[in-house]
């Protein structure tokens, strides 16, 4: 799974390291001081190369690389290395003209050619990226002078704007090379704020303030973003003046002492993911009824603690928000169950010809959260009358047997274009045997036609009626058992300034998306 975003290397020996360095036996680089921000936060990603992450990045690919366009503090499309950008009124041509002077991080003055050779690059890459599914419709791409590039689309793609926000790949560095060249995605190079300049896999990322920056240097001369895989880990480094700042649990909220606590919304969700494949779901019926087995507002007072909503669909937070959603009903999961030919057994169980209804839930056991949702989830079916299974999986483990899990607590959404929230997850030519991110080989005509109805389009009402029965398809034939979405809270130092509210992405990614503004006051 090496094309797989912001997916945490969690070996047990890593956790271990994190508990060492808690008590100050760890090598790390000097922290809260002469401008430096240490930030610690879970999950490490697999590469910083952004062509192969998906819709979701990490704080290091969000600071040292930049996109044609960028997303202000509504998550609305702005000018990026484009300074500006004109597109046809039938939605096929595009033509972006460069910020004059930026430079990459190398000294090397970035061009058209260096966009013209990431968008192929990444189109051409097919499974080995996510993201080349943004690129499909491009027919051409064409430079005719060096701060002009020029798109030509076989068809509309409304989300066109939000995929250029991708950073930016440099062809004089990777010109010749895969994309999956491994050395590029440990030491990348490119034209954002800050530079990649130490990384120690499973410990830290060191990024140094880039003089030549577009915008002008960065008010931090430092940022180290510090893999803590546990919970409890973060907070004991958070408490003991190791890092200065955290990713924290809901649990942990009110214990930063000495720290300003930022919470923020998210797009960010979690949900019980169906593994199509498994013959017991075969039955829209019986997922039909675990939705409406499980109390998403109980799971939000006793787990999410109040730091988040209970979940209708995949779009709650979003302008195209249509999801009617399930209520907790057992009179209703007794209704689907009984006319999809179930009965209940001695035990109380829901079975049809000896056979219950049963899978294993799992999650990554390294995740509290996830843990802690699976376990309450799992009580309620249980008492509802499906056979499940608990039971966490190390991270490594998951990552290995995508295809193998039964049902997972799977976390998911972006704040931008709803086509980088749905497609890929819903979308049947994206399953996993396909290479994508639809990990539950999930299909429906109805859902994929929607969605391509919503990307294909740039009339804001024929959108809004495709997203509307997009969600309407996933409520009749749901994929995952909806739970809730999250806020995602991070306790900071109390005289760090610029820090900014907006709506963040799938694990409060986002965060640093203007950290070039941060300073010590």
């Amino acid at each position: 799974m090496v094309k797989r975003p912001v997916v945490a290397v969690m070996a047990v020996a890593v956790v271990v390291a994190a508990f060492a360095s808690a008590c100050g036996q760890g090598d790390d680089p000097a922290s809260g001081k002469d401008g430096v921000l240490t930030y610690a936060i879970g999950d490490e990603p697999e590469t910083f190369n952004p062509g192969l992450q998906d819709e979701h990045t990490d704080p290091v690919t969000e600071l040292v690389f930049r996109g044609l366009t960028r997303h202000d503090k509504d998550n609305r499309v702005v000018p990026g290395l484009a300074r500006s950008w004109q597109v046809a009124p039938d939605g096929k041509s595009y033509t972006f003209a460069l910020r004059p002077g930026v430079k990459w991080q190398d000294g090397r003055p970035f061009t058209a050619d260096d966009v013209k050779f990431t968008i192929e690059t990444v189109k051409n890459a097919g499974a080995d990226s996510p993201l080349s599914r943004n690129f499909a419709m491009v027919r051409s791409v064409t430079t005719p002078d060096p701060a002009t590039v020029r798109l030509e689309l076989d068809r509309p793609f409304a989300p066109m704007l939000d995929a250029l926000s991708m950073g930016m790949l440099p062809k004089h560095l990777l010109q010749g090379r895969k994309l999956t060249d491994p050395v590029f995605g440990r030491q990348p190079v490119g034209t954002g704020p800050f530079t990649l300049t130490t990384y120690k896999p499973g410990q830290y990322a060191e990024l140094t303030a880039f003089d030549g920056y577009y915008e002008g240097r960065p008010g931090l001369k430092k940022i180290v973003i510090k893999y803590v895989p546990d919970d409890s880990a973060r907070l004991i480094q958070l408490r003991n003046g190791e890092v200065d700042a955290a990713n924290l649990a809901p649990q942990q909220a009110g214990k930063a002492t000495g720290h300003r606590v930022e919470v923020y919304p998210t797009a960010d969700y979690r949900a019980l993911m169906f593994n199509m494949t498994n013959p017991v779901f075969a039955d829209r019926r019986v997922r039909q009824a675990m939705n409406h087995a499980v109390d998403r507002d109980a799971i939000t007072k006793s787990v999410v603690l109040g730091y988040g909503s209970p979940a209708k669909g995949p779009l709650d937070t979003s302008p195209y928000a249509a999801a009617p959603g399930f209520a907790h009903d057992p009179a209703k999961v007794g209704e689907l169950m009984r006319s999809a030919g179930y009965a209940k057994n001695a035990q109380g169980l829901w079975a049809k010809d000896g056979k219950t209804v049963r899978f294993e839930l799992s999650t990554f056991a390294e995740d509290s959260l996830r843990v802690a949702i699976l376990n309450v989830a799992a009580t309620q079916l249980k008492q509802q009358g499906f056979d499940v299974v608990p039971n966490p999986r190390p991270r490594d483990w998951v990552r290995k047997h995508w295809g193998d899990l039964q049902m997972f607590v799977v976390g998911w959404g972006t704040p931008y274009d709803p086509d980088s929230s749905v497609y890929g997850p819903f979308a049947s030519s994206q399953a996993l045997s396909k290479g994508g991110s639809n990990y539950g080989s999930y299909a429906n005509p109805a859902a994929d036609k929607a969605l391509e109805e919503g990307r294909s389009t740039l009339d804001p009402a024929k959108r809004k009626a495709a997203y509307t029965a997009f969600q309407q398809a996933l409520q009749d034939d749901p994929p995952f058992v909806w739970i809730a979405y999250l806020k995602t809270i991070n306790a900071v130092p109390k005289n760090l300034t610029g820090p900014a509210q907006r709506t963040l992405g799938h694990h409060g990614y986002g965060f640093f998306w203007n950290a070039e503004t941060w300073r010590y006051n």
